[in-house]
């Protein structure tokens, strides 16, 4: 019998310390974190367009650059109406239950007089608990308190009656069973929607009144914990602790004064709100001390010493467990009732415990003798005086406090029963009950936040803004003062969205939320400056203005210090779109890390602008992986929003590593399939054309852009135009949209308007003329990048000399002017080096000298042909046209042949076509 007894002690104690474990661990990170469920303010992601310099035509005084759009993302912070927490509010009526069976469990035990004073309380706290809403019967009837006091009451009166000797695992198990069978009863006869929620969110009351047992219970805990230590401490010492403990005492009873005055919004102390509430570690821990003397000190105790011990740890759980549920909630009244109690009780049970201590131990304070054994001996008379007196100080403090209590009790009630109407998706009678629980207690956020976002959910949104400008007057918060901006930039009101911001921000100064959505308003109003001010005094405060601080310079291009940035995805693309505008190297591993992050991301949006930023770059290595990652990237069900935007993206990522074929296909292809953004892929692909010195071809795509609506003509345009042989057109339209242009010469151009159908010894010639030696060495280049093919050795080795201390990779052609043999690898390998191409060597039609090697290395007859004829839809260049024809001879397509040397004829002589056909190349 002693063994089953001592095992039941046993779990019992082991079940009491868990539950006050997890509970202290929930309390504490409820202090240290905040909630995940309120406030929810959340950046929410958007994109704007930076055009970076993808490549450049450099012809001399035609000089622009090929700009594509690269992504910024800016986030802009929202406020979200506060989450549901059903798996919390189950998990907190699960314990408030379990600790309430054991309380129970522990009352069946007291003697007679504490049991009837126990059983009292209980059922004055499940009245007050509104299980009457639960409707069984007829609305508001008092079946379900009926029915949760039998289930609860009965059970202990059978063991205090007739039982009391019975053992507490029996008891607890009882008392498990019927006030399961209670409940179940309860949310089985309930007629209302989740009647288990409603128990569940009405067990905050339950858990409240429990709590409060406790903190009545250790009201003097710290005072007398610390006097029994220091008491200890004296023990044949005889040091005079009275001074100690008087001046200890004074100084916590100080503290608590300047608590009480914060709380009533008199003073404002540089410490946490929650400081009221961090009372209860020090209160549990030295409680704990003071009740164990307590307990075996007085001989007359409510019940065995072992069941008080456990009763403390079930409210010192209780308490724990009911912090972290506050913080969950959002229920700041509740959390405001118990922090006043706290130093309500605090006060008045420390003063009148230090009265008690003076006047019956002052005069063997001192003396060294074990003074902490005889401590509540005098129980009955003095001790319950300091009980009275401290009951009467708090009823004085709760008059000074203008009986707020009253208010944060009837809010937290009414804030309960508005979170069970909210879980349950009836917003009307939700915003009711939250807008009531605000009036009458006006510290309580989410009230105030939550009835703003159901008003607007239920198509109210002038009342919403009244709400809102109430809280803005009245009682500001951060969410509500975000929530109205937001909804002025909604209504296209811009000033008002600034007036609430700053008039925010001088309420909370610094606030990152309140920073980043104003300095993002500011560039709406034009007010670069002030917008880029506000984030650079800020960013360090958080990493969202961080990196929209990179977004907005990249925007304005601005071009400052840089901060300290972080490394998340959002981060990154910025960076690297500002990078790329500003034409800067990255980091290959900074690419990597980058590649990375979008490989694991499943926003569509942070895909698409990451990709894009990343395709910008000039790489050559990998281009079928990446095309490859983006094509299956851009067939995923959520990615049909950006799929033109990934398409483009392709056609970018082609572009940077040179496949200038199937970039302007594709281009021409997104032109075709979305006329809307005609205009935009049209003069894109006029630009990498002129940079191929494609002027006809460009200046068709100009013409066809601005029949798509394109009107954005600048003098380039005008200058591609006449080196086309559109100079009709090219006056029209610089007259028509007022384009300005230069009227000098420029005899670079006039080399190059015709390069890519001239003859490679005419056009050395034509070179060789030139005085300018810089000119000079510009063609060069181009003349060994495109037209290399026709030229003799020598003519090469003076085209390199031209060259020398001008270019990178210079070793490898001067390798490869050695034996300038396409035939031989590694002098096309030289080649390719020099020019920085990659191993596709037909990816650029205009580059002919590659691309009649790559022709030369194919067996098959009929794949050279295709390759060449592809090149021809592009290059006029006359040697490749005639390797096409000879080409298309050898498989037979004769009039394929005959057609092509009728087209050579637009732009060479037939002298220069019969020469072209007697020279073996």
């Amino acid at each position: 019998m002693l063994k089953s007894a001592s095992t039941t002690n046993f779990i019992a104690k082991t079940a009491a310390l868990l539950l006050l474990v997890s509970g202290g661990l929930f309390a504490f990170c409820s202090f240290v974190f905040d909630s995940a469920h309120y406030p929810r303010i959340a950046p929410a992601a958007f994109l704007d367009t930076l055009a970076v310099p993808i490549d450049w035509v450099n012809l001399g005084s035609l000089s622009f650059p090929i700009q594509v759009d690269n992504y910024l993302v800016f986030q802009e912070f929202h406020s979200l109406a506060p989450a549901s927490t059903f798996e919390e509010s189950y998990l907190f009526g699960s314990i408030v239950f379990l600790l309430s069976v054991s309380a129970l469990a522990l009352f069946s035990t007291f003697k007679k007089i504490p049991f009837l004073i126990a059983s009292a309380a209980w059922i004055v706290l499940l009245t007050v608990s509104n299980s009457n809403g639960l409707n069984i019967g007829v609305p508001s009837s008092n079946l379900p308190l009926v029915i949760l006091i039998a289930g609860s009451i009965l059970p202990l009166m059978f063991f205090h009656v007739w039982k009391p000797n019975a053992a507490f695992g029996l008891r607890w198990l009882t008392v498990l069973f019927s006030l399961g069978v209670a409940l179940s009863a309860l949310v089985l006869l309930s007629p209302i929607p989740k009647p288990q929620l409603y128990l569940a969110e009405q067990s905050l009351v339950i858990g409240l009144g429990m709590a409060a047992a406790w903190v009545f219970w250790q009201g003097h805990g710290i005072i007398s914990g610390i006097y029994i230590l220091l008491a200890r401490a004296n023990q044949n010492i005889s040091m005079r602790i009275s001074w100690q403990i008087l001046g200890i005492g004074i100084l916590y009873l100080l503290a608590l004064i300047f608590l009480l005055l914060d709380l009533k919004g008199e003073v404002s102390l540089p410490i946490p709100a929650s400081t009221s509430l961090m009372l209860l570690f020090p209160m549990g821990i030295l409680g704990w001390i003071s009740t164990l003397e307590k307990i075996h000190q007085e001989s007359n105790i409510a019940a065995k010493p072992n069941f008080l011990q456990a009763l403390f740890l079930l409210g010192f759980a209780m308490t724990g467990w009911l912090i972290w549920k506050f913080e969950v909630s959002g229920n700041e009244p509740a959390g405001e009732f118990l922090k006043h109690l706290i130093v309500y009780s605090q006060f008045g049970f420390s003063l009148f415990f230090l009265v008690y201590l003076f006047s019956n131990f002052l005069s063997i304070m001192d003396s060294g003798k074990s003074v902490d054994k005889v401590l509540f001996k005098p129980f009955s008379l003095p001790y319950y005086h300091l009980r009275i007196g401290g009951m009467i100080t708090m009823l004085v403090i709760t008059i000074y406090m203008d009986a707020v209590l009253a208010a944060q009790t009837s809010s937290m009630t009414t804030h309960v029963l508005g979170d069970y109407y909210y879980q349950t998706g009836r917003k009307l009678e939700a915003s009711i009950l939250y807008e009531n629980a605000w009036d009458t207690f006006r510290k309580n956020k989410k009230a105030k936040s939550l009835t703003a976002h159901l008003l607007f959910e239920l198509n109210q949104p002038t009342l919403a803004k009244e709400h809102l400008d109430e809280s803005f007057a009245e009682a500001p918060q951060v969410d509500n003062i975000l929530l109205l901006s937001s909804r002025m930039i909604l209504e296209n009101k811009p000033f008002e969205s600034v007036f609430y911001l700053e008039n925010g921000l001088k309420r909370f100064p610094g606030n990152p939320h309140l920073v980043n959505n104003l300095a993002l308003v500011y560039v709406k109003i034009q007010k670069h400056e002030e917008a880029l001010r506000l984030l650079e005094e800020n960013s360090a405060s958080d990493p969202v203005l961080a990196s929209n601080l990179i977004a907005m310079r990249g925007k304005l291009q601005k071009n400052q210090p840089e901060t300290p940035t972080g490394d998340d995805l959002i981060t990154r693309i910025n960076r690297l779109s500002r990078n790329n505008f500003r034409g800067e190297a990255v980091n290959g591993d900074e690419l990597n890390k980058l590649r990375a992050q979008l490989e694991n991301e499943t926003s569509p949006m942070l895909l698409n602008a990451g990709m894009r930023n990343l395709s910008s770059v000039g790489d050559i290595s990998a281009t079928a992986q990446d095309l490859a990652w983006i094509d299956s990237v851009s067939r995923k069900p959520e990615m049909l929003e950006y799929l033109m935007q990934m398409q483009e993206t392709a056609s970018i990522r082609s572009l940077a590593a040179g496949r200038i074929t199937e970039s302007i296909k594709n281009l021409n292809g997104l032109a075709f399939r979305n006329p809307g953004d005609a205009g935009y892929y049209l003069n894109l692909t006029a630009g990498i054309l002129a940079r191929n010195l494609d002027f006809e071809k460009a200046s068709k795509d100009i013409i066809a852009a601005e029949e798509k609506g394109f009107k954005a003509f600048r003098p380039q345009h005008i200058a591609i135009l006449r080196l086309g042989g559109f100079s009709e057109k090219a006056k029209e339209l610089q007259d028509q949209y007022q384009v300005p242009e230069s009227t000098s010469q420029d005899p670079m151009l006039d080399f190059v308007a015709r390069f890519n159908q001239s003859m490679p010894d005419r056009l050395f010639e034509l070179w060789s003329q030139i005085p300018s030696q810089e000119t000079k060495a510009t063609l060069a280049y181009l003349m060994l990048e495109r037209k290399a093919h026709g030229l003799t050795g020598y003519q090469l080795n003076e085209l390199g000399k031209t060259l020398e201390g001008r270019i990178e990779n210079e070793e490898e052609l001067k390798l490869f002017l050695q034996n300038p043999d396409w035939s031989d690898q590694a002098a096309l390998k030289s080649f390719t080096e020099f020019l920085q191409t990659g191993e596709e060597l037909s990816a650029n039609p205009y580059r002919t000298p590659l691309v009649l090697s790559a022709a030369e290395r194919l067996q098959d007859p009929l794949a050279q042909y295709e390759l060449l004829n592809t090149a021809s839809e592009f290059s006029k260049d006359p040697l490749l046209w005639i390797r096409k024809v000879q080409a298309a001879k050898r498989i037979g397509l004769d009039n394929y042949a005959t057609d092509a040397i009728q087209e050579m004829s637009t732009w060479l002589s037939w002298d220069e076509i019969e020469f072209l056909q007697r020279t073996n190349y």
